[in-house]
């Protein structure tokens, strides 16, 4: 099943348990109705919907309207940091570093750019104000227009890149396959992504994303 479609599904069935059973519970409504909008932004493939600005940080009114989603992310977030085993970060050359979403004292050196791939979190305040810090958000799973990717490929400098989405996997994966294409370092996406999982074993791309980097290396090989 898609990301949309599980979306969609579990907004539906939280809405209908909450006004079934109401009282306190009415509260799965809005938690159902923010699932049900982020199923219908993945179908659209509106990666803004919950608002992220160019510097990182969240409106007002998406705190207002996805409370209970923003709150949902945030604690399964939290407890897959402090679970996993696997690292922060790894290096995959000696300019390019992945992974996950990063708190301020996990930054190991500098990097020219600082590449924040969620459209679900705001960055911490410290690192959004990192010179080389860039938002291109990406709903989870999700996978943007080849050509808007190739774009915000483009707009990076030459030097250490740090790029990372949630928990650098997917988002992750499908911007660095396409930077390293862009770059000629890797010459075929099964190439890049060995290459990937070689530092990072949990790399793993959904249908969406496999299509989107497939356009986008046949449109870099012409």
């Amino acid at each position: 099943m898609s990301h949309r479609h599980l979306l969609i599904l579990l907004g539906l069935v939280l809405i209908a348990f909450g006004l079934f059973e109401r009282g306190w519970l009415l509260l799965t409504v809005w938690l159902g109705g923010n699932f049900l909008a982020l199923g219908i932004a993945h179908a659209k493939s509106f990666h803004r919907v919950l608002g992220k600005r160019s510097d990182g940080s969240l409106p007002l009114w998406s705190w207002l309207v996805f409370l209970p989603y923003l709150l949902y992310m945030g604690a399964v977030w939290h407890i897959l940091r402090l679970v996993s085993r696997e690292p922060a970060q790894n290096e995959v050359a000696q300019d390019l570093v992945i992974g996950r979403r990063l708190l301020p004292w996990e930054i190991k050196g500098e990097f020219v750019n600082y590449v924040d791939l969620t459209a679900e979190f705001p960055e911490p305040q410290a690192i959004r104000k990192l010179p080389g810090y860039r938002s291109f958000p990406i709903l989870d799973g999700a996978a943007p227009d080849p050509g808007a990717l190739q774009d915000a490929i483009n707009q990076l400098r030459p030097g250490r890149t740090f790029i990372h989405c949630a928990q650098g996997h997917g988002r992750t994966a499908l911007f660095t396959l396409a930077a390293m294409l862009n770059s000629r370092s890797v010459r075929t996406v099964p190439e890049g992504l060995e290459k990937l999982r070689d530092v990072r074993p949990g790399i793993q791309l959904s249908a969406a994303q496999q299509k989107c980097i497939n356009e986008f290396a046949g449109a870099n090989s012409k």
